[in-house]
């Protein structure tokens, strides 16, 4: 690959006038014809603030300020850390290379100059300025897809808003954490206002995470929205959402899902899953049935066949009892010693949150799992706790 050096800036800083034109030859051959001069390190200091170097051509000695103090103080300056500085010496010992270097050199020629080799370290630390500066630039542009992206992520997840509304009409208060393993997940979780006594609760993890488990976030939001199965038959609406899904998911990809429906008059979840971590019911404390219960959660991976059927299921949710919604990034999740908290852990968690923190029992649960845990996780995590009140 060519790269045009046609743009670049040279700043020639030595006392002597003849090697400063004797290096500026040198350079035009290189094909660069911004060049500027300057006779000392207090006058190369100025010249690197208004005429913008890309590369230094820096002699080590000089009167009023030598090289490699001017070196030592543009490397000071985090503007010019990264300034590609060729250093010229007559001293060609390998204690001379050492104090270049460790002044802040990039790299460095002896004297007298080798017209050849001086062109070719000079195109060398050019092409590699202009190499690092286009990394840089895809980088920046990189990231501020990234953020936009994530944002519109976000945008997928329901408004708090819109949570504290629908449950204040059902008698719930609902509690979420969302936090991916980079800038974009596979995770998804929302809350519909299916009518004046039914609510119903969908979560969902995209294997894999990242930009391309965050593109099937989107899929299954849009495809969501078109499934004409009824919201109050999980089973009927989890099964023709796979179905969806299955038409526009590459090989290999597909998600764990948990849909439920509360009937705040029946007291009761109807629910079906596709593989899901198994959701906690608890009852309302001091009951005597109070000890959380796992929901079987068990089902085909949506997304994976077109055979995929599911079935309706159903528990007793009372007045005062809770259901804890959760990826496997909870359970899963390993700590700097390799142990992750498992299912046991988890519900011991739940029973703590529960005693130490009644109206918010998921802050407790968080933080006490995140006390151990290093961050960034290695999967997106999404934890929702809703409680009826």
């Amino acid at each position: 690959m060519t790269i045009s050096l046609a743009d670049s800036r040279v700043l020639i800083v030595d006392d002597n006038a003849f090697n400063r034109k004797s290096l500026a030859v040198v350079v035009r051959r290189a094909g660069i014809t911004e060049i500027a001069f300057a006779a000392d390190g207090v006058e190369g200091l100025a010249m690197v603030e208004s005429f913008k170097p890309d590369l230094v051509l820096l002699d080590v000695a000089m009167p009023n300020l030598d090289g490699l103090e001017m070196c030592r103080r543009l490397r000071a300056d985090p503007a010019h850390a990264e300034l590609p500085i060729l250093f010229q010496t007559a001293l060609d010992r390998d204690e001379e290379q050492v104090r270049c270097f460790e002044a802040g050199g990039s790299d460095f020629i002896s004297k007298p100059i080798k017209p050849g080799e001086c062109m070719a370290r000079v195109r060398h630390q050019l092409e590699r300025r202009k190499l690092f500066a286009e990394l840089s630039s895809f980088r920046a542009r990189v990231e501020r897809e990234l953020n936009h992206a994530r944002a519109m992520q976000l945008s997928l997840l329901p408004e708090p808003a819109r949570v504290t509304a629908i449950g204040a009409r059902h008698g719930l208060r609902i509690d979420s954490h969302f936090e991916t393993s980079s800038e974009l997940g596979g995770d998804l979780w929302d809350v519909v206002e299916i009518d004046e006594r039914r609510v119903g609760f969908l979560i969902v993890d995209f294997a894999g995470h990242g930009i391309t488990a965050a593109i099937n976030t989107f899929r299954l939001h849009t495809l969501a929205e078109r499934v004409p199965a009824p919201r109050t038959d999980p089973a009927a609406w989890l099964t023709q959402l796979g179905l969806a899904l299955k038409e526009v998911l590459p090989v290999g990809q597909f998600a764990t899902a948990f849909y439920g429906v509360l009937d705040t008059v029946e007291d009761t979840l109807t629910f079906a899953a596709a593989g899901a971590p198994h959701p906690i019911l608890g009852a309302a404390e001091g009951e005597a049935e109070g000890e959380p219960e796992l929901l079987d959660s068990s089902g085909l991976l949506l997304g994976v066949s077109r055979k995929a059927r599911y079935e309706n299921r159903t528990a007793h949710w009372p007045r005062g009892g809770f259901l804890f919604l959760y990826s496997d990034a909870l359970v899963e999740s390993r700590d700097a010693a390799g142990r992750s908290i498992g299912q046991l852990g988890l519900a011991e968690l739940v029973r703590q949150g529960r005693r130490d923190d009644p109206a918010h029992p998921l802050r407790v649960v968080l933080g006490r799992f995140f006390a151990d845990m290093p961050r960034p996780l290695r999967d997106d995590l999404t934890a929702v706790w809703i409680a009826r009140l």
